[in-house]
């Protein structure tokens, strides 16, 4: 080969083909925002990742987080684009038939159409794993759910709030850190944000904190920063594995200091 055509190699430019930026959003979407292995991989060392058997249990269902993969016969192979992103975005099975709110489908009702197309680009690339999860039962039949509330009259349009409120709603900040209605589900009306809900694993039990700025009174953004990212709170106290810290890694400052600009923005005290 002539030095020419080396240089020539050299210097051409790299070509970035859109589906393989699609899919590096969606990886990153699902790794690093939605964190969907934490349902949809069976817990303990060796499971496969995505390919399901997490069990969630509540009072109205008992439902095991469905094997992801393109495995054609226990996965979603066989499964076309729009009907993986109805599923995601409706909680629809291909049949027609709805999902509990085990999948959080009222939270990814505001991804963006872009996004939802990159995740299932993603999904698609997934190594195919054989693993057939158990059918849901329902002390009721679930019925369609409502989205989660829009964005705050006070968060200006595309701002940096705005994009960290956008994030934090396919995070599910919410679920976890808004106080408990009688229903013990989230109150995403008074309770937004508020704290109050319990968690219970091998840490322990864990109750929700208040990130309002009532309850981040005192903290800075470099300390919010840090809880999010590393899990310690302020005065090096280590935050309890509900906390999603080492996913969190994964996002670009930005993204976490827009998180940080939307937590300033909820109502509190």
């Amino acid at each position: 080969m002539g030095v020419a055509v080396v240089a020539a190699m050299a210097l051409a430019p790299t070509i970035i083909r859109a589906d393989d930026v699609a899919v590096a959003r969606g990886a990153y979407l699902v790794n690093a925002v939605a964190i969907c292995g934490r349902c949809h991989t069976a817990p303990g060392p060796g499971n496969k990742p995505f390919a399901g058997g997490r069990m969630i249990e509540t009072a109205a269902y008992k439902v095991q987080g469905p094997n992801l993969t393109p495995d054609p016969e226990t996965g979603i192979g066989s499964w076309s684009d729009e009907q993986i992103g109805r599923a995601i975005t409706h909680g629809l099975r291909p049949d027609g038939h709805q999902m509990s709110t085990a999948m959080p489908y009222p939270f990814y009702a505001v991804m963006t159409d872009a996004d939802r197309n990159a995740v299932v680009a993603y999904l698609r690339t997934l190594a195919p794993a054989s693993n057939a999860t158990a059918a849901p039962v329902y002390a009721v039949p679930p019925t369609a759910a409502a989205r989660v509330p829009g964005v705050a009259a006070a968060i200006p349009p595309g701002s940096r709030a705005e994009q960290g409120w956008y994030l934090a709603t396919l995070a599910r900040c919410l679920s976890c850190h808004s106080s408990p209605d009688a229903h013990g589900e989230p109150d995403l009306t008074v309770g937004t944000g508020r704290g109050g809900q319990s968690f219970e694993g091998p840490w322990g039990v864990v109750v929700a904190p208040d990130i309002t700025p009532r309850g981040l009174s005192g903290w800075s953004d470099d300390d919010i920063r840090r809880a999010l990212v590393e899990g310690i709170a302020p005065g090096g106290r280590k935050l309890a594995a509900p906390m999603q810290a080492k996913a969190y890694a994964q996002l670009t400052s930005d993204d976490v200091s827009s998180i940080v600009a939307w937590l300033r923005t909820l109502p509190g005290d």
